[in-house]
């Protein structure tokens, strides 16, 4: 009786951890199979042509790791971690290569078969493939690359991809709204933030979108349909020939602050002269109040997942867009109280300034580095040409303040200069499909993963973070790291609260559309998305300081730098 009690509470203690248990045998798996490739690896991937005899060395190592991957506890532990399930898919693509070195049309073919049966073999890395060149005119390579076309058509509209007109016929704005809600059913990660019900949302637009009598007005709904996911990397994009009838707007910058909206960067010397000036208070846009004007005209319009990210794409990025061929009619508001009517035309400007992706200043021996931007693949470099001088600092203020994302590659480069041992950064999860029991979702978490500090630069005195509601997607996974490795103190405002890995699919009509479908957290399972990340010290904007030309985040810092 003892054994038996014994056996059940090791039993009831792995179901406890089942999860945990899983998903380390799993990883341990991962790493076997992966000893399997790295020894072929060495055999045929090499600068130089290899041997016959490594080539058949090579295969006979791959179906060994095939072989181990066959077991039923691998096989089965594959089916719940995708690393592991892909790791088949690499070692086989590894030996379809090698079969097509050796010209063995038949092998080649069975384990190209056998790859499409996991899944993810995209039709046009097959037919960009060289390898396969001397198959495919076979009939059976032939009939296998119409079914992965299909496979993969299948997923990414690429049959609703048709080209822009006027009005497209009802039957393409239907498909076009259809894809845009079977994407977010099957992939879209944020639904409990949403909180709608997407089957009922979808047929209330079907009708909307049927009634839309041109192209134009037909993407201004699909718009609003996205946007009722409540998403900053939830969007959709309007064709090409219509970007100058939505998206153009004067080289100038707004900015609500103190529930007032206020001109707060200028790109060009011609608006001077028509009296538009940094502090300028706007009132109203074709006499509409100002708020008015955002919440009817803007707000509709724009995917966002928080508050404060709403009021940046409404009152920065959206206020003053719309057709290049249509004026402002703006009322301002000088400080000293004087008011006036002003035209100012959407387009026809030189931009003779702009933000620069990376800027580097001294003050007082602290170093100031704005990283407006991570969507500019020369920043990189250009930090590393810096280092040299950032090295001699006594302290450094790095300024995240206006960085919408781009590639988080980018920020990692830079927090790696900023440590001496490795660091986590973001966890997250995505969704799996499951056909059984009316597909209900189930989720593949990603443990956080740990990137190494730099070989060669080391910057170890105080750093301090600048951040605000702009600071978005890449530049948040940033913050993520920094703000979890407890590096230094932020100050500004709460980040703009959206990050994520968005699948882009392509419309009718030519417009594009994304959907978020991987859900980051801290490290520690913290939510960020649709709440953002708060600093360590909040400073609030004033009107005050904008008149007198005062950045308060920055003072703040260099204060606690002293």
């Amino acid at each position: 009786m003892k054994i038996i009690k014994l056996i059940l509470l090791i039993s009831f203690a792995c179901y406890l951890n089942i999860s945990y248990g899983q998903r380390t045998l799993a990883m341990q798996a991962y790493d076997s199979a992966t000893h399997f490739r790295d020894a072929a690896d060495s055999l045929w991937d090499t600068d130089s042509p290899p041997s016959k005899e490594n080539l058949i060395k090579a295969l006979g190592i791959l179906n060994q790791g095939l072989d181990y991957l066959n077991q039923p506890l691998v096989w089965d532990l594959a089916q719940g971690n995708i690393y592991l399930k892909f790791r088949r898919f690499n070692i086989l693509n590894d030996a379809a290569h090698i079969y097509s070195i050796l010209r063995q049309k038949d092998s080649t073919i069975k384990i190209l078969n056998e790859m499409m049966d996991i899944g993810g073999y995209n039709y046009e890395h097959i037919e960009k493939d060289t390898a396969f060149d001397f198959i495919r005119n076979e009939k059976d390579f032939k009939i296998l690359f119409d079914d992965i076309h299909r496979r993969t058509a299948l997923w990414t509209g690429s049959y609703f991809k048709t080209p822009f007109c006027k009005d497209l016929p009802v039957n393409e704005k239907i498909a076009g709204l259809s894809f845009l809600w079977s994407q977010a059913k099957y992939n879209f990660v944020h639904f409990d933030h949403a909180k709608i019900d997407w089957d009922k949302t979808y047929l209330d637009y079907l009708n909307q979108i049927i009634q839309t009598k041109t192209t134009a007005e037909y993407y201004k709904v699909l718009i609003k349909f996205y946007a009722a996911l409540k998403d900053g990397h939830t969007n959709v994009y309007f064709p090409k020939e219509l970007a100058d009838s939505f998206y153009s707007r004067p080289p100038f910058r707004t900015e609500l602050i103190e529930n007032r909206v206020f001109v707060t960067d200028i790109y060009n010397d011609t608006l001077y002269q028509m009296g538009v000036e940094k502090g300028l208070e706007l009132l109203s846009i074709s006499g509409v109040p100002i708020l008015d004007y955002a919440k009817r005209n803007i707000e509709p319009y724009q995917s966002s997942s928080t508050p404060q990210d709403m009021n940046v794409r409404k009152f920065t990025y959206g206020l003053l867009a719309g057709s290049k061929v249509e004026p402002l009619e703006i009322k301002f508001r000088n400080k000293e109280g004087k008011e006036w009517i002003e035209t100012i035309p959407r387009r026809g400007y030189r931009i003779t300034q702009s933000i620069p992706a990376i800027d580097y200043k001294e003050i007082n021996d602290i170093g100031y580095l704005q990283l407006n931007t991570f969507d500019d693949d020369k920043i990189d470099s250009v930090y590393d040409s810096l280092f040299g001088k950032i090295s001699k600092t006594k302290a450094l203020i790095i300024d995240l303040r206006k960085n919408g994302g781009g590639s988080g590659d980018i920020g990692f480069h830079i927090l790696s200069t900023l440590v001496n041992a490795p660091y986590a950064i973001s966890s997250s999860r995505i969704t799996q499909y499951n056909s059984k029991n009316f597909g209900e979702a189930q989720w593949f978490s990603y443990t956080p993963e740990k990137l190494s500090p730099s070989k060669s630069m080391f910057y170890p005195r105080p750093v301090i973070l600048l951040i605000s509601a702009r600071t978005f997607s890449a530049a948040e996974d940033f913050v993520v790291a920094f703000s979890y490795m407890k590096r230094g103190t932020m100050i500004g405002q709460t980040t703009g609260g959206s990050t994520g890995q968005p699948l882009l699919l392509d419309l009718p009509g030519g417009g594009t559309a994304r959907v978020c479908a991987k859900d980051d957290f801290f490290p520690d399972q913290r939510k960020f998305v649709g709440i953002g990340i708060a600093p360590d010290i909040y400073i609030h904007k004033s009107v005050k300081d904008l008149y007198a030309n005062n950045d308060a985040a920055l003072q703040k810092a260099l204060e606690l730098l002293k």
